[in-house]
């Protein structure tokens, strides 16, 4: 900006003053303050050519601002007047300076980056310098530099970064803990969100619901299953060593202990083999399950996770495990669909559980999902629409809202594109109705700014402005960025309600 201030103080001496301090370069004194000045705000654009979205933008600027000051100095070379050689220099100072100012303020973000507007200005550019050559050629530098400057898009691609400071205050009234890098862009583009059960249950801790023995009391079909899940820490482990306390059954540790993931558990109990798990682990061990089959469909119909217990290769018993739902689980699931959303249902359970709870929480529900296989590989394979993923903590503690990576990509590392307490699934809903209400902002805020440049540019073009304006501009814009999302956020309110 210094550089800036000498270039301008040294423009409006005018070609005649000779003996002024700050003509230290003579007639280049104006080219070369413009220089120091795009070079610094070079400088400080640096940080932006890391971004993918505020890349094309900035060096669509830094080319076209070289371009100018090599225009200056061929107009100097050709005895052009330096008062009206130099502006195209002082235009190439102010776009790289209002450059830096906008990538500082608003960080490039979304997915604008505002090469398309450029090339409107540009093109306006060239027409005006076209027209003016036949009108009057002393003329094209100045209306060359007015209309290019007034033009040109500085903040087009941080519209979405201001929208997404207004918006943030709104998410964390919705009841979300926390957002992730580029969380509102990545929530509007969905279209199916896919539920983990363990997102719509209140606690992580499961309750045996029944025990049932088909040779021996209930208590000895407990006692065996217990201890055979007495070296497990799963939630149907704990459930069932919390049952054998309750019922005073002692519970000892099993001689060898071999889990299956997604599938049960296989243990080896005083000499016997005794496996706990879904038809598929008994049928893969070839036992028969077709009585506990016929007594599980009707448990399985009221939404109940049953696991078949066998010992010495005979099916002996069932049980019977559920988990409370949170109380506003159906209700979000509506929510989510009201908000263009299609809820999916991931769990592990059978295909007659699984259907129960879509039925009582409205949602969809996915294949039949592969043994040890999470919510996130189910959805990668699903062919669903740029998914998200609603799932639990790995520590029980928040619920977090996740993209579904290609089957390729590191889903370890991701950063959760939003959290919030567990307590709180009805904030996903919300966080999508302000996401789509965001981009609806930035949509508005992006036509009614390319008009304004427009024509901005056009009344330069035409000298019924001097570009010297721009900075005026600049901050107009910003003022119009900051009304639109007040504006937009103002009947937001504490929290959107699901009811």
């Amino acid at each position: 900006m210094v550089f800036l201030v000498f270039a301008m103080s040294a423009m409006s001496l005018g070609s005649d003053a000779t003996d002024q301090p700050i003509l230290i370069f003579e007639k280049y004194s104006v080219l070369f303050f413009g220089m120091f000045s795009s070079i610094f705000s070079l400088l400080a654009l640096s940080f932006s050519m890391n971004c993918m979205i505020g890349r094309p933008l900035t060096l669509m600027t830094v080319a076209t601002s070289s371009v100018l000051l090599g225009f200056t100095v061929l107009l100097l070379l050709a005895g052009v007047p330096s008062d009206l050689a130099s502006t195209p220099a002082i235009s190439a100072a102010f776009m790289m300076t209002l450059r830096s100012f906008g990538v500082a303020l608003l960080p490039p973000r979304g997915d604008r980056n505002g090469l398309r507007e450029a090339v409107l200005s540009l093109l306006l550019t060239t027409g005006t310098a076209w027209v003016w050559w036949i009108v009057d050629p002393a003329l094209v530098p100045g209306a060359v530099a007015a209309a290019l400057l007034l033009s040109w898009p500085h903040l087009i691609d941080g519209i979405n970064a201001f929208a997404d400071k207004v918006f943030h205050e709104a998410a964390l009234a919705a009841g979300a803990r926390d957002l992730g890098p580029g969380a509102f862009t990545r929530i509007a583009n969905a279209r199916d969100i896919v539920i983990d059960k363990s997102a719509v249950m209140s606690g992580p801790d499961l309750m045996v619901t029944n025990v049932m023995a088909f040779d021996n009391e209930p208590k000895t079909l407990l006692a065996v299953a217990a201890s055979a899940e007495a070296q497990s820490s799963h939630p149907v482990a704990v459930a069932l060593r919390q049952l054998a306390a309750q019922w005073h059954v002692a519970v000892r540790a099993p001689d060898r202990f071999e889990p299956e993931p997604g599938l049960g558990v296989v243990a080896l109990l005083g000499g016997q083999t005794v496996v706990i798990g879904t038809t598929a682990l008994l049928n893969r061990l070839k036992i028969d399950s077709f009585t506990a089959d016929a007594i599980a469909r009707s448990l399985e119909a009221d939404g109940k996770t049953v696991l078949r217990v066998a010992v010495g290769g005979r099916v002996v018993g069932v049980l019977g495990l559920e988990g409370t739902l949170r109380q506003d689980a159906g209700v979000a699931g509506l929510a989510l669909r009201a908000e263009g959303l299609v809820p999916w249902l991931f769990s592990g359970d059978s295909q007659k559980t699984r259907k129960a709870l879509g039925d009582m929480l409205g949602l969809e529900l996915l294949d039949d999902p592969k043994p040890g296989e999470t919510a996130r590989d189910a959805v990668a394979s699903a062919g669903l629409r740029s998914p998200l993923v609603l799932t639990l903590s790995p520590d029980r503690t928040a619920l977090e809202l996740r993209d579904c990576p290609a089957p390729e990509g590191d889903r370890e590392d991701t950063v959760p594109i939003a959290v919030s307490d567990t307590d709180d699934i009805g904030a996903f809903p919300a966080l999508k109705s302000l996401a789509m209400r965001r981009n609806l902002l930035a949509l508005h805020a992006r036509r009614l700014l390319t008009g304004i440049w427009a024509l901005a540019g056009l009344c330069g073009a035409c000298f019924l402005v001097p570009f010297s304006v721009a900075p005026m501009l600049f901050a107009l814009c910003l003022a119009i960025l900051w009304a639109f999302a007040r504006f937009s956020v103002a009947n937001t309110g504490r929290r959107p309600a699901i009811a």
